[in-house]
């Protein structure tokens, strides 16, 4: 493995963190702007399979997974793609991961589980692994050991529902959300890193 000496400096680890807390609270902000739009021509409710449902409420998810996912992966790609090599893909991973999180979350849905507490730490924890699975595909390639990516976005998504009360996400969940994951891949970056950078895809 060819590796290339260059190790991001701390800032870069600072700047990780500030751009994955910002993303969650503004895609927030834009799905509420495109709802609001949305409810402004289609009224307060709208009918799904014959069957009424408040706009808001039923779009709300589905307008915010691809903002949010696609705002994160297009910010750690920014600061990614000066330190590891071929790193257009990371946005499409990204966005893969959170979809497919998505999908898995609605699969225990479907299993009606009891307990609504444990529905919220295991949904989180899907979320976590998905999106550190997704993005792992393209670390593997380039940097040694990567597998403790996927543990780490496992970890500060469970820890999230963990910290947060009830069985929901309010704002302090919501806080929660966009702080403990960037910390978390920011440390685990870092150790990541001082293992040496591939320029070159293993093939692993």
């Amino acid at each position: 493995m060819i590796t290339n000496n260059v190790k991001p400096r701390w800032s870069f680890y600072l700047t990780w963190i500030l751009l994955t807390c910002i993303c969650i609270p503004i895609a927030f902000m834009l799905s509420f702007g495109i709802l609001a739009l949305i409810k402004y021509f289609a009224g307060d409710f709208i009918y799904v399979n014959g069957v009424r449902r408040i706009t808001e409420d039923y779009l709300f998810m589905y307008i915010l997974i691809p903002i949010a996912s696609l705002l994160t992966g297009a910010g750690q790609y920014a600061l990614l793609r000066r330190y590891l090599p071929r790193m257009g893909g990371w946005v499409l991973a990204t966005l893969g991961g959170w979809l497919v999180g998505v999908f898995l979350i609605a699969l225990t849905g479907w299993l009606n589980w009891s307990d609504e507490r444990l529905y919220l730490e295991g949904a989180l924890l899907l979320m976590g692994l998905a999106i550190g699975a997704g993005q792992w595909l393209l670390l593997r390639r380039r940097l040694p050991q990567s597998g403790w990516w996927i543990a780490a976005n496992a970890a500060a998504w469970g820890l999230s529902a963990l910290i947060t009360t009830g069985n929901s996400l309010d704002q302090f969940g919501v806080i929660t959300l966009a702080i403990l994951p960037a910390c978390i891949t920011a440390a685990v970056l870092a150790l990541l890193m001082k293992g040496g950078i591939s320029t070159q895809p293993n093939g692993v």
